[in-house]
């Protein structure tokens, strides 16, 4: 058996203004996905996910890359929606195993069967998505190079997320906190003391809008926006800040209150983070959050004293500590 993981990320600054060539930060963080193949002899490779099982030929696996890769150019020319490429989850999987394949120059896809066990939130903002998808590169594939798996990564995750950034794909490629700025990615150093105690990630629910819908709702109100210099300046005193160890406790706040200008806070959240100001901390929404419905995602909480728990919320919300994951996508060589 061989074993794969990838770490999921949340975005400390920048979310959605990365789009339009702001910086963003993100950071990832000690929850997994591990991928595990297992090898047979019968000519198909098995998913399985969510106690379903998808099995799809080794034969078939062309034909599907080329159907999504056809779909994909119809999304870009307005004749199907973000939602319409994947007809389900497990596509996804095999279209970035015969990615795999061919940039690895292999003849064909290894026979076997796949099983993931994950502690990353799904459409939560963690990066479930990029998560899973690097660790089938690396499983599957021999991409050594890092920027060559992180434009992997992305290419395979635009048929979820469409005209998505690197953000996700760099961050849990590359470990450790991570800048994006015109889709130029650096890796920076957290101050001596790190991220420190205080932070914490607040999960309340899988959003109504998918990311990708969330972009696109935003980019018809906003694109030619000057908002997006607000949330690069913002962007620009955090990477100072969390560099050099110093509160963000300000800049924490202003930028939720951007976010909540372009629509994307629901009210359940508002709600949360003015209790979380209360209390002399900070709270936003970290990731796409969305345009409909009261869940959000995730939101990233710093509280000096205290915690979460101790607030109130919504009895299905959940929460824990933020611990930094220096390493990024990995394979491991054992199941632990």
């Amino acid at each position: 058996m061989r074993v794969a993981c990838a770490p999921g990320k949340v975005i400390l600054s920048g979310e959605h203004a990365v789009v339009y060539g702001a910086p963003a930060l993100a950071l990832a963080v000690d929850r997994h996905m591990r991928v595990y193949f297992e090898p047979d002899r019968l000519p198909r490779l098995s998913w399985h996910a969510q106690e379903r099982t998808h099995v799809l030929g080794l034969d078939k696996f062309a034909a599907l890359r080329r159907r999504l890769d056809s779909h994909f150019e119809s999304y870009l020319r307005g004749e199907l929606s973000i939602t319409q490429i994947l007809k389900k989850p497990a596509e996804l999987a095999f279209y970035a195993v015969d990615m795999a394949r061919m940039i690895s120059g292999l003849e064909s896809i290894p026979r076997g069967s796949v099983r993931i066990d994950s502690d990353i939130p799904i459409g939560a903002g963690m990066g479930s998505s990029a998560a899973l998808i690097a660790a089938l590169l690396k499983l599957f594939g021999h991409i050594d190079d890092l920027d060559q798996l992180i434009k992997q990564v992305h290419h395979c995750e635009r048929l979820q997320h469409g005209r998505g950034s690197l953000i996700d794909a760099a961050t849990v490629c590359s470990g450790g906190l991570v800048r994006l700025r015109d889709g130029q990615i650096s890796r920076l150093q957290l101050g001596e003391r790190g991220l420190g105690n205080g932070w914490y990630w607040v999960f309340t629910g899988t959003p109504a809008a998918s990311t990708g819908a969330c972009v696109e709702r935003v980019r018809r109100g906003f694109a030619t926006s000057s908002i997006w210099s607000e949330f690069a300046d913002l962007t620009a005193e955090i990477e100072l800040a969390l560099c050099a160890g110093g509160s963000v406790t300000a800049q924490v706040r202003e930028n939720h209150r951007l976010l909540t200008r372009i629509g994307v806070v629901p009210a359940p959240l508002l709600r949360f983070a003015e209790q979380v100001e209360q209390q002399g901390g900070a709270a936003k929404v970290s990731g796409a959050g969305s345009v409909s419905g009261d869940n959000g995602g995730l939101m990233l909480v710093w509280l000096p004293e205290g915690s979460p728990g101790e607030l109130e919320m919504p009895g299905d919300w959940h929460w824990g500590q933020l611990k930094e994951d220096p390493d990024g996508v990995r394979l491991l060589d054992d199941q632990g």
